[in-house]
């Protein structure tokens, strides 16, 4: 059933999108029963945002929010909190979600089987070190190529899951059109890079995408991860601005949930016999369809020193 659904995560304060692809096709396919779904993604001192809504069938074009569910989260050392409906399918809370904890999310909604998912949010992982190398080699281009080390901190005896990033933060000069005024702001951004996995057995046998991983093959209490980027992959002013490294601690339902939209969207091709299979999206509550899951973020500032 779930080749025929296709449901939307979306997550709140922290500008950080998944969604499944979906098309609308003028043709004529049969309506299938619609499915309730739960996506809601805790980040650590954030506040509980869960969406609910219905699986969308191929010939509409994005999935029916659902207005009169009741949404409850549990914690193991909290009392039970039903949070509030906002709008366009969004239940909300004023509580904060903390590091260490285990939340369950029941959804009633009338006429369905109750839903329900449980996830721990991760503790914070500590960045110690960071190495960065302005000049390692030339693009095909001839840009130049530089690379950024960071050392993590694990524990060999906890399954451990991670998402990071590559980012720049600064003040910037914009233009105000109607009062026809420069003024100052504060921004962050997001560069490109990529990943040698030849070069680290833990990536090795890691599937993509590879800025999504795992401790699994680490051994020791530290590990190094290095990754590489050119001229043009981050607008970046050396003297004032700030490289950083974003490193997020995620569940494994996140990760197993990102690996496998990668593969869900690597599938692809139209010739009639030599399409790619077709992979359903991963999902974790019971009952319905969707993902809830939590992480936590930690950041490090790269020293730019040779």
């Amino acid at each position: 059933m779930k080749h025929f659904f296709l449901y939307l995560i979306t997550f709140l304060s922290i500008q950080w999108l998944f969604s499944s692809c979906h098309a609308l096709v003028e043709d004529e396919f049969p309506d299938f029963a619609k499915v309730p779904v739960i996506n809601g993604i805790l980040q650590a001192d954030s506040t509980f945002n869960i969406h609910v809504s219905f699986s969308a069938n191929l010939s509409e074009s994005a999935p029916a929010p659902v207005e009169n569910a009741q949404v409850i989260v549990l914690g193991d050392n909290s009392s039970p909190d039903t949070l509030r409906y906002t709008q366009k399918g969004w239940y909300s809370s004023t509580r904060t979600v903390k590091a260490g904890e285990t939340y369950e999310c029941i959804a009633t909604i009338p006429g369905y089987l109750p839903l329900s998912a449980r996830t721990t949010v991760p503790e914070p992982t500590e960045i110690d070190s960071t190495i960065f190398t302005d000049l390692v080699g030339r693009s095909e281009d001839g840009r130049k190529v530089s690379s950024v080390e960071f050392r993590l901190k694990n524990k060999p005896d906890k399954a451990l899951f991670w998402d990071f990033s590559f980012k720049a933060k600064g003040i910037t000069n914009s233009y105000n059109y109607d009062t026809e005024e420069w003024s100052e702001e504060f921004r962050v951004w997001s560069g490109y890079y990529t990943m040698k996995a030849e070069q680290d057995s833990v990536f090795l046998y890691e599937p993509n995408p590879l800025r999504v991983f795992s401790n699994r093959k680490m051994t020791g209490n530290h590990h190094w991860v290095k990754f590489y980027f050119d001229e043009i992959n981050i607008d970046f002013r050396p003297g004032k601005d700030t490289l950083f490294i974003e490193l997020r601690s995620i569940d494994q339902s996140l990760y197993d949930y990102q690996k496998q939209l990668y593969v869900y969207g690597s599938g692809g091709g139209s010739a009639l016999g030599s399409a790619y299979q077709n992979y359903p999206l991963y999902s974790n509550i019971k009952n319905g369809l969707g993902v809830f899951s939590s992480f936590t973020v930690s950041r490090k500032d790269i020293e730019l020193k040779e």
